[in-house]
């Protein structure tokens, strides 16, 4: 904890320095944003030399705290510079903004705690609906970096593939383990940190475009309670009660009614780590991009561009995704900027401010495109055409509209309004937000389409805000306070019902991850084997030995592997004929180095394990409550 809280505070020492004229509430988020970046970042700068180790993180923390004295002299001695008194209205709404995300960041919290390897009495591990998939392979990568220490990683699920999927979360988490928490601790105590700079960055956000209560609170609660009109299949066709009992049977996630537009809380910030580390960055990112561009109309911006610049090339392993679409949102404002820039006589500066923005990201964020990125690319099926994101079963031509009308609901028939209606600034932003709506209905950028939506989200946010931007403005008109409430109402209940119920939903799933069993075999492990030692194991999802352990294993879950870009599939056979022993596991052994052998439930049920034959050629040295472990190596015999 106390390193974390280093890394905080030199991130808020720097939004002090860097953003003194800012509201406080504004410094406090950008602060916390830059130290979540400081965590993710500074460990791994000093793993390319150290490996991840104890050494790197100290490294790092001494970093992080000559950064924050650096950060905290320089503010000491511009004390006397004049700061602009906030206004009174804006402060009401940043209290307003702080209450209510500290407020659900407190729900997340309660969410986290029942969904990451939850402990029963049995000393089983559990986890929730949304968290069943995806946290696996999380802490897995966590597992590894801490216990083995290769930097840059590979995966320990395919050993001898580097690791090129957004790791740098995860690799935060790992830097925390060097400091006493526990796994589990490891993923929700920096969780709660991004999770709150998501909800209150995207309330400073709106309120940077609206300056409303009334819109930024609208837009709010559109976005986290998001969801279209789901719901209405549980009026009639589908008990409510299955909402709550069945496995994703949801008005925002229920694949056999083309239902995927899911909501943000349930299925991307909780269990996609990822999503949620770039978003806590995106957010803070355009709101500088919109600030610089604004001030570069006014003679200013370059404090904020440069900023914007060290961000936004951060990004491209925290969350590719993110870090596209921040570029797409940069090329599409420039072009609407420039020729207002030149009609105030500012062209050239907002020329020079987008060539410095681009030379940083350039410089800083390239050597990790080409590293991590571009060898995703080549090694597996991306980027390729896809007409209307994942528009149903029928076709993308033929139901598109009726798919996103009934997935994304109100924001979507908005978007078709808005153009009449918006002007200036709020116009370019509508532009941006369609260049990203309109890609990625017409490009997929990795496997499953599905993961398109990581782009459409930075869509739904803009317009959200664009739209009870313009609702608001609308309902001021109506002279009747009752209508304009009564309006409203009904504009959160269609917005958010779907939402809600599927939130509901997660609060009461529970699932079990690992049995006590397992857990025990895993501690075994931890305590009785190398940190670098390889496991042949089922490539079951999920599987307790890369997880719990951090050690390697021959073939991990398809579910992963496919989608990215591994190709797999030649192994995973290796793997289901070397459990019947004899020639086929000898060459699989001698080919990847495998130094023990798993045997449990999921092994036995998936192949025919001839066990007789691992008994009788090599030492048992596990073998409790159905599992058994042998070791095949006899250099590796513990640590």
């Amino acid at each position: 904890m106390i390193a974390l809280l280093l890394y905080l505070c030199s991130g808020l020492a720097l939004s002090f320095a860097l953003m003194k004229e800012r509201r406080l509430a504004l410094k406090i988020w950008l602060g916390l944003v830059f130290g979540c970046v400081l965590l993710m970042w500074l460990p791994c700068l000093f793993a390319f030399f150290l490996g991840f180790t104890l050494t790197a993180q100290y490294c790092a923390l001494i970093l992080a705290v000559l950064i924050a004295l650096g950060a905290a002299y320089s503010l000491f001695r511009g004390r006397g510079a004049e700061i602009p008194a906030a206004d009174e209205n804006a402060k009401q709404r940043d209290l307003i903004g702080l209450v209510l995300s500290l407020s659900l960041t407190c729900v997340c919290g309660l969410l986290l705690h029942t969904h990451v390897l939850c402990p029963h009495e049995d000393g089983s591990l559990w986890v929730g609906q949304s968290t069943y998939g995806d946290l696996a392979m999380h802490l897995g990568f966590i597992e590894s970096l801490f216990r083995q220490g290769q930097f840059p990683p590979e995966y320990s699920i395919y050993p001898g593939q580097q690791l090129n999927y957004p790791f740098l979360v995860d690799a935060a988490s790992a830097s925390l383990r060097f400091f006493g928490l526990s796994l589990r601790a490891s993923v929700i105590v920096p969780s709660l940190v991004m999770l709150f700079c998501v909800f209150l960055g995207f309330w400073l956000l709106a309120d940077s475009v609206t300056e409303k209560l009334g819109a930024d609170l609208l837009s709010w609660l559109l976005f986290v309670f998001n969801g279209g009109f789901g719901f209405a299949l549980f009026f009639g066709k589908y008990p409510f009660s299955t909402i709550f009992t069945e496995y994703y049977k949801t008005p925002t996630n229920f694949t056999d009614e083309d239902i995927r537009w899911v909501n943000v809380i349930c299925d991307m910030l909780i269990p996609q780590r990822t999503t949620m580390a770039g978003w806590c960055v995106l957010l803070a990112a355009i709101y500088l991009l919109l600030s610089a561009v604004k001030k570069t109309m006014e003679g200013g911006g370059r404090r904020e561009m440069l900023c914007l610049a060290f961000l936004a090339a951060s990004m491209p392993m925290i969350h590719t995704h993110s870090f596209l679409a921040l570029g797409i949102l940069s090329a599409v404002w420039f072009f609407c900027a420039l020729p207002q820039a030149v009609k105030k006589g500012r062209g050239a500066l907002l020329f020079w401010h987008y060539v410095l923005y681009g030379l940083i990201c350039l410089l800083l964020a390239a050597p990790q495109i080409l590293k991590w990125t571009m060898d995703s690319v080549s090694t597996g099926r991306l980027l390729k055409w896809n007409l209307g994101w994942v528009a149903g079963a029928n076709g993308a031509l033929t139901n598109w509209f009726h798919f996103y009308t009934v997935n994304c609901g109100l924001v979507f028939l908005g978007m078709w309004l808005l153009p009449f209606f918006v002007r200036g600034r709020k116009l370019h932003i509508f532009l941006g937000a369609s260049a990203i709506f309109l890609l990625s209905n017409l490009v997929a950028f990795q496997p499953n389409l599905y993961d398109n939506n990581k782009l459409l989200y930075v869509w739904f946010m803009l317009v959200d805000i664009l739209l009870c931007d313009w609702f608001c403005e609308s309902l001021s008109s109506f002279r009747s306070p009752w209508l304009r409430r009564a309006a409203a109402l009904l504009l959160v209940f269609l917005g958010t019902f779907s939402g809600l119920l599927s939130i509901g939903r997660e609060c009461v799933s529970a699932y079990q991850l690992f049995s006590s069993e397992q857990v025990e075999a895993a501690d075994f492990i931890v305590e009785n084997t190398e940190p670098d030692s390889l496991f042949l194991t089922a490539p079951n999802h999920p599987t307790p030995v890369p997880v719990l352990t951090g050690r390697s294993i021959t073939c991990g879950p398809g579910l992963y592997l496919f989608f990215h870009g591994v190709d797999y599939q030649a192994r995973e056979k290796m793997v289901g004929k070397a459990y019947g022993g004899g020639d086929d596991f000898l060459r699989l052994a001698e080919e990847l180095g495998v130094d023990y052998v798993y045997i449990g439930g999921n092994e036995r049920r998936k192949y025919e394990v001839n066990e007789d034959w691992f008994r009788e050629r090599y030492p048992l040295v596990y073998d409790q409550d159905g599992i058994t472990i042998y070791r095949v190596t006899e250099e590796n015999t513990g640590s």
